[in-house]
């Protein structure tokens, strides 16, 4: 089990080695509870929000643990003063402009955001989170050739079997960059196969080679592998869908969008794909109503598929 440095500042962890178990404390309230008077450990005052005899912190990494502290409990105002002070006493450090980012993304203020994520990597070019980041809003910006730079220089930093592999994997694969996301896929599921994760990276392997219409017999054998590890996996059934449905077998991949539908009424693609199941069928009516409440759930899903070669 991971902890967090956030999770230490409100609770103790023992270990008992002769009942060979964990205890953790837990005093009520909230779980990081930062608006109580502070605890001694060791002599020394740990850093909590003001009032109720607390005591402020003094240096920057009290403001930023305290700050990052605060965005764990999604109190974005409090986390970014903190974080500005910690900035403000340690302007050099890229940390703590990471973090305020981060702040800034959670209180929906992108702006601010991305310019503390220049401002970060100006100081420290080589920081992969923060490159990730701003490839993410570079993305959601519709600016995709500065967010390849920022992926590509993060797929030179990270180590081959990073964890980040997977997250770079999902920002390709939003980039419409698909031989480049299944190349970090590869890399992620073959160093992490014990990872809870794993059904869901095999599912996302097989939709992007089923999006891209590439290597389908592996495509089918990702889904196959992704719903051995979790058979209630809806997007693998939708996912193995559109590769039955690439594959030129309308039937099989009909019963696999029926499959996600019913545990997902509103999914837009098992409705699409369906609708293009129920097309090639002789299911005319049925299969337009199916495109039709696909569209509706999401507009410019008709134009997006079409551009993958997935007209009706």
């Amino acid at each position: 089990m991971l902890l967090g440095a956030d999770f230490f500042l409100s609770h103790h962890v023992y270990v008992a080695n002769d009942q060979r178990k964990l205890y953790f404390t837990y005093n009520g309230g909230p779980v990081f509870n930062l608006d109580v008077a502070p605890t001694v450990q060791g002599g020394a005052a740990l850093p909590t929000a003001a009032g109720n005899g607390a005591v402020e912190p003094v240096n920057a990494a009290d403001f930023a643990r305290r700050g990052t502290a605060f965005a764990s409990r999604r109190e974005y105002d409090k986390a970014i003063a903190d974080l500005t002070r910690a900035a403000e006493l340690a302007p050099t450090d890229p940390t703590y402009l990471f973090e305020r980012a981060r702040a800034y993304e959670g209180n929906h203020q992108p702006f601010l955001a991305m310019a503390d994520l220049d401002k970060s990597l100006a100081l420290k070019p080589d920081d992969v989170p923060a490159l990730t980041t701003r490839a993410a809003f570079h993305l959601a910006g519709r600016d995709k050739p500065h967010a390849l730079a920022d992926l590509a220089a993060a797929d030179r930093l990270a180590a081959r079997q990073a964890d980040v592999r997977l997250e770079l994997a999902e920002l390709y694969e939003r980039a419409d960059e698909p031989e480049s996301a299944v190349g970090q896929f590869d890399l992620w599921i073959a160093t992490h196969p014990e990872d809870s994760r794993q059904a869901t990276a095999l599912s996302q392997r097989c939709f992007t080679r089923a999006v891209w219409n590439h290597a389908l017999d592996l495509a089918l054998a990702d889904c196959d592998a992704a719903l051995k590890r979790d058979p209630k996996l809806v997007a693998a059934r939708e996912s193995r869908g559109l590769v039955r449905l690439r594959q030129g077998d309308p039937d099989a991949a009909a019963a696999d969008f029926d499959a996600a539908l019913a545990a997902q009424p509103k999914d837009p693609w098992a409705l699409y794909g369906r609708g293009l199941a129920r097309l090639k069928k002789g299911q005319t009516a049925d299969g337009k109503a199916d495109l039709a409440a696909a569209g509706a759930l999401r507009p410019g899903l008709d134009a997006e598929a079409k551009a993958h070669g997935l007209a009706p």
